[in-house]
């Protein structure tokens, strides 16, 4: 078991690490080819002792590759077909979990069901007042829809993954129309109708709680209404995992479960006669522990540690010891035949690491004495390192402190209010109200003790986006720092896991400079670095609460490329897709000082207003304001933004942010140095600017566009791509490229391009562009 289930977990790994889908062409063969490797290996082993082991390390790598290849395949051939992009298309189908409204509408997943798609929709209902929704019906919408498409950068999170793992095949909106409506109610079955009224009887319960959110994210897994702030902290302090349902809540259940059954066949004995109690025990154990697992949507630290249970308990059952590697090779096994996907959740690899360090912890426990939950967490913490530096990118000191202080209340005290709450709720919904205002108050005392950690200095430590090899290593340095003591070169443990402690990105090196475009959709956001220093110029848009360019791309960004301050920040302009990222990065990193292009963009921070003709110079490299001038009279936003050049002895590149042909005309009038070999081009592409005269005189080699997927601009206009092609320039979109990375060298030698979506492909990258 334990062999057949590694080796169907590294088939299956192997396969999703690939670039590109195989083709059918390529399955074929690789049965093929699998079935007689397999044929000829029984062959030669057949009479050695080791030809069992063989055939199933062989076999598992086989059919763990081939059941992922099938099962992505499906997922991808589940997408929103192409055809149907951008068109209003009437679709019946089921809400598939429960809907959250925001202050911009209603956002849910739609199980669609037509002759010619039948997948799953990300899907948002914009209407001032949208009718009530309920996880479980059935619904008939006027549905426009794109195919799954986010944006790409280094250290930022890949949206495409996610919708991908989730077998959700497009997003889209509600259109206005008559034909919308509710068909039919939820079943009496529809667990997710169930979560959703327990939801919504927790809001009734705690209307004006801080820890609201935190309630129903350990009751039912609902975590939409745990504010930035809360997430922040938890994020900051590794706490993150207790506020949902996980696997150690329900382990907890289990237990709950299994004490009351050993008590009453105590008081009742001759019960003994009728079912021994192992096997009542486990059954109230494993009942009560799937139901659990229910409410919490049933995602993957659930499905690990629920099937790791039922393998214990079903142990108990038939009154056998199964050895826990046994164990957990069952749960790895039954996961990935659950989900073959799951491999590309941070919460698989977090679980898995995480459940073989504490059974390796709890064989030493009886050696460290009475420090043992002092040690056990600061080995979790050391052992989850380099795959929390690697995932998030950022590791939280604090983390031990914090979990000494939040494990024991969350699993032992509150956990247990929430779930006496939901037993309460349907027939005593007072007594409900006052264990769940319990279960709050202890949760918002929590939640202040963990804000004081995470205020502490280096409570948190973000890290540069270490290379693969790196964090290969310190996982290896680990394992030989666990190896049984008395073995020697222990100590080299710690040698392997410097690397990734101590790794930097190379910066460019003196008079070159580097701009990184990266992929913000509608709008744009600039990096260019220096030797020495970091500019911002512009920061990408806000577009709610829950999505702000400037926290979810700029700063991991910037973080990933061990940069800890901005030197200046540019804000060209007013226009939200702009400048809307700018006060997050202001509040969080510090920055150097901001020039902006109209005073009313960051009006609580000292700015200076950038104009014609200023100029400075770092490590080599010159930067030159061309625009705005004070003789230039615009009451649009577009026509006042920033225009900055950046040049060194041997190249030049001009961000023109949002500018259109009447400061194009002026600035050719002011024979301005436009000449540059990159460009950026003038507001996105729009059919506004970019005139020819403009290009003609700036002459770039290369023109880059920052527009969002299908935007609903239409850019770049076919117009402008055109009259640039006919001038032979080359042009790029992040869209199809991602981040852009431009390395300009001190030398004549020509610059490099780097497209992170070609640098890092994927096979879940199907999106047709």
């Amino acid at each position: 078991m334990r062999t057949f289930s590694v080796s169907f977990f590294i088939g299956t790994l192997l396969l999703l690490l690939l670039p590109h889908m195989p083709s059918l062409d390529a399955l074929f063969w690789g049965v093929y080819l699998g079935v007689a490797l397999l044929f000829s290996v029984g062959c030669v082993v057949w009479r050695r002792r080791l030809r069992l082991p063989l055939v199933l390390l062989l076999s598992g790598l086989w059919l763990g590759g081939g059941y992922a290849l099938h099962t992505a395949d499906g997922v991808l051939a589940s997408w929103l077909p192409v055809a149907w992009e951008g068109e209003d298309v009437l679709l019946t189908g089921t809400v598939a979990d429960v809907p959250e409204l925001g202050v911009d509408g209603l956002h849910f997943v739609f199980d669609a069901e037509h002759p010619a798609f039948n997948g799953r929709l990300r899907l948002a209902w914009y209407e001032d007042e949208t009718p009530p929704m309920h996880a479980g019906e059935r619904w008939q919408l006027l549905v426009r829809g794109k195919r799954p498409h986010g944006f790409r950068n280094p250290n930022g999170f890949d949206y495409e993954q996610w919708l991908f793992t989730q077998r959700i095949g497009g997003s889209g909106h509600v259109r206005k129309s008559t034909e919308n409506q509710r068909l039919a109610a939820a079943p009496p079955w529809a667990v997710n109708a169930w979560r959703q009224n327990l939801k919504m009887a927790i809001e009734t319960a705690l209307p004006d709680s801080p820890a609201t959110g935190l309630v129903q994210g350990l009751a039912v897994a609902y975590t939409k209404a745990i504010t930035p702030e809360q997430w922040a902290v938890l994020r900051d302090t590794g706490t993150i995992h207790l506020l949902a349902i996980s696997g150690l809540h329900i382990t907890m259940v289990a237990g709950l479960g299994i004490l009351p059954v050993w008590g009453i066949w105590r008081l009742f004995p001759v019960l003994y006669l009728w079912l021994p109690l192992r096997v009542a025990a486990g059954i109230a154990g494993g009942g009560l522990a799937i139901g659990y697992a229910l409410l919490a949507g049933f995602n993957i630290p659930t499905q690990r540690t629920l099937l790791m249970l039922l393998v214990v308990l079903l142990g108990l059952v038939w009154r056998r010891q199964i050895p826990f590697s046994v164990t957990l090779a069952t749960a790895l096994l039954a996961v990935l035949l659950l989900d073959p996907l799951a491999p590309l959740a941070v919460g698989f690899w977090l679980s898995f690491v995480t459940v073989g360090l504490l059974a390796w912890l709890s064989l030493r426990q009886r050696r460290v004495g009475k420090t043992a939950v002092v040690w056990m967490q600061l080995v979790l913490s050391l052992g989850t390192l380099p795959l929390t530096a690697g995932f998030f990118g950022m590791v939280s000191l604090s983390s031990p402190v914090a979990n000494l202080l939040a494990i024991p209340l969350v699993t032992f005290v509150v956990t247990p209010l929430v779930l006496l709450g939901i037993v309460l709720v349907g027939w005593w919904s007072t007594a409900a109200t006052l264990v769940w205002s319990g279960a709050a108050v202890l949760l918002t005392w929590l939640m202040a003790a963990l804000e004081w950690l995470a205020g502490l200095p280096l409570a948190a430590v973000s890290m540069p986006l270490v290379p693969l090899v790196w964090l290969g290593l310190a996982l290896l340095g680990f394992g030989l720092l666990c190896a049984p003591r008395g073995m020697p070169g222990r100590w080299l443990g710690l040698v392997l896991m410097l690397p990734m402690l101590l790794y930097q990105p190379e910066k460019p090196a003196a008079g070159a400079f580097r701009a990184s475009v990266l992929d913000v959709g509608q709008g744009l956001a600039t990096v260019v670095q220096t030797a020495q220093h970091t500019l911002v110029f512009d920061t990408g848009p806000k577009t709610s609460d829950s999505f702000d360019a400037g926290e979810l791309v700029v700063l991991p960004w910037l973080y990933g490329q061990g940069l800890r301050n901005v030197d200046r920040l540019l804000v060209s302009h007013a226009d939200n897709d702009h400048s809307g990222g700018a006060q997050a990065l202001v509040n969080t990193m510090p920055v150097g000082d901001i020039w902006v292009g109209t005073p009313d963009i960051l009006p609580q921070q000292p700015t200076a207003l950038c104009a014609a003709g200023q100029q400075w110079e770092w490590d080599g490299v010159q930067f030159s304001v061309l625009h705005p001038s004070p003789a230039f009279q615009e009451p649009r936003d577009n026509n006042r933004s920033c225009v900055l050049k950046v040049s060194n002895a041997h190249h030049s590149l001009l961000l023109t942010a949002d500018i259109e042909r009447p400061v194009e005309q002026w600035l050719l009038k002011q024979r301005a140095d436009l000449a540059a070999e990159v460009l950026l081009l003038p507001h996105h592409g729009s059919k506004t600017s970019s005139s020819p005269a403009f290009i003609n005189a700036v002459a770039p080699r290369l023109g880059i566009v920052t527009s969002g997927y299908r935007n609903r601009y239409h850019h770049p206009h076919p117009s402008v791509t055109a009259r640039y092609e006919a001038r032979g320039i080359k042009l790029l979109n992040t869209v199809n490229s991602g981040e852009l990375r431009l390395d300009f060298p001190d030398t004549n030698a020509a610059f490099e391009i780097r497209e992170w979506r070609q640098v890092q492909p994927h096979i879940w990258q199907k999106t047709t562009m």
